[in-house]
């Protein structure tokens, strides 16, 4: 288990210790963590990943970008952070990343996390697209837990799909928030697509 996701997890009440109890009580074994599950999705991500240059269009490899957020050695310090590295983790397919940063208060949040990343690996909304662009606004701190970006995301449809050679632009308005740990997760976005 990362860091982040160990961290996520133990925040909300999750972790090690339910899986051990269930076995010493002789049920057999435990059910795979939601961890487990979404480890076994075969991302997009290329084998040299740590050399190129970030999705995120932060200008830096991914390796010295996104790449520590999502292996779970550093934390989301800011809302841009969150948002670049998100973007990252749609466009590599991360679904562990994406769940590990959606805050509860998120309509998309799911209590039971196994389902949840069985529904984003099937639901296609990783597979009907590339993701192609990340214009990121200004960040917008109100307080000291809570903030706003106004972004783009271009996408562009995969061969096959009913979106096939079309880009669609998306503009959304996101709310972040920041936890107790100092972690900023993402809370919801108001969308507006354009085709």
């Amino acid at each position: 288990m990362t860091p982040v996701v160990s961290a996520f997890a133990a925040k909300k009440g999750g972790g090690g210790k339910k899986r051990v109890a269930a076995a010493a009580k002789g049920f057999g074994a435990p059910p795979p963590t939601w961890e487990d599950v979404a480890r076994k999705i075969k991302t997009r991500a290329p084998p040299n990943a740590e050399t190129v240059n970030c999705p995120c269009a932060s200008g830096s490899t991914y390796g010295n970008c996104c790449a520590p957020y999502h292996a779970g050695t550093k934390y989301p310090e800011t809302p841009m952070a969150v948002l670049r590295s998100r973007y990252t983790a749609f466009t590599w397919r991360d679904i562990r990343y994406v769940i590990a940063t959606t805050h509860p208060n998120c309509g998309d949040w799911r209590e039971d996390k196994v389902s949840w990343v069985k529904e984003l690996n099937k639901g296609g909304m990783f597979d009907n697209h590339d993701f192609v662009g990340l214009e990121p606004g200004l960040e917008e701190l109100v307080g000291d837990d809570e903030g706003f970006i106004t972004f783009t995301v271009k996408l562009r449809g995969h061969e096959g799909s009913d979106f096939e050679g079309q880009e669609q632009v998306i503009r959304e308005r996101s709310q972040f928030l920041k936890g107790e740990d100092g972690s900023w997760t993402y809370a919801t976005g108001e969308l507006v697509l354009e085709l």
